[in-house]
């Protein structure tokens, strides 16, 4: 059954609208028509069975046949600073992100980030973010989409950081591992997590400093030295197995 993003004010008395480009891919690629069952979900946690009743050139309607909180999403809530990489390094971070699990997403600005970003281009980036984290959404079956933020530099990433359960700043200087790390947690006291990825080259020596004394515990992946986009991705994947999130 096809899925589709639906925002919430075009969901009402029991109707689904389907509107731009949604609607184009509905009627003239999968070139569904009256009568056809298609699923629908909000973004923010609800799922939709509908089933179609008219299309017409500036909207689908299909009246809802069955509605349930969806059962997809992690009990950890997990925030990635990522430090912003080179080129479209960015684009394939949030969409696996995303897969993970992860529950917003923050591009940071740090001392090794080469990537210039102003008003217009940044506004930009957001949009094509944004567009994949829903595209990640729906090929995975969240119910939740993402908030991808605007960039912030790391001072202002750690006044964004608030007061989570655990944070975490993977830096390849610090002996001891994420996995030993999260040992010392129990995965029931856990429910924010915060996770600091640096651009390429990593954070700096002095960043790391800075974050610990902000209360970040740094950990590292072995022995090796991995690309930024690995990095996230394999110590989200690290923290949402201990935590019981891919069992």
């Amino acid at each position: 059954m096809h899925r589709f993003m639906v925002d919430p004010g075009k969901i009402r008395d029991g109707v689904i609208s389907i509107e731009g480009s949604d609607l184009k891919h509905l009627s003239q690629v999968l070139r569904l028509g009256n009568g056809d069952a298609i699923q629908a979900f909000d973004g923010s946690g609800k799922e939709y069975t509908a089933r179609l009743t008219e299309i017409k050139k500036d909207q689908a309607i299909a009246v809802i046949v069955d509605s349930y909180q969806a059962g997809t999403e992690p009990r950890v809530r997990l925030t990635l600073y990522q430090g912003l990489p080179k080129m479209e390094k960015m684009d394939l971070i949030i969409q696996k992100a995303v897969e993970l699990g992860a529950y917003r997403i923050v591009p940071v600005l740090t001392q090794r980030t080469v990537v210039k970003l102003d008003g217009s281009t940044a506004e930009k980036k957001l949009k094509r973010w944004t567009r994949i984290a829903i595209e990640a959404a729906k090929q995975c079956r969240r119910a939740c989409v993402p908030e991808i933020e605007r960039p912030l530099t790391l001072k202002d990433a750690l006044k964004d950081l608030g007061n989570p359960d655990l944070a975490i700043a993977l830096y390849e200087n610090e002996k001891k591992g994420l996995k030993e790390l999260l040992k010392c947690y129990n995965i029931n006291d856990v429910g924010n997590i915060a996770l600091f990825i640096g651009p390429e080259g990593g954070f700096t020596q002095e960043e790391a400093d800075e974050m610990r004394q902000s209360g970040i515990r740094t950990a590292g992946l072995g022995g090796r030295i991995l690309r930024t986009e690995t990095a996230a991705i394999s110590g989200i994947s690290i923290i949402m197995y201990e935590m019981g999130e891919m069992q």
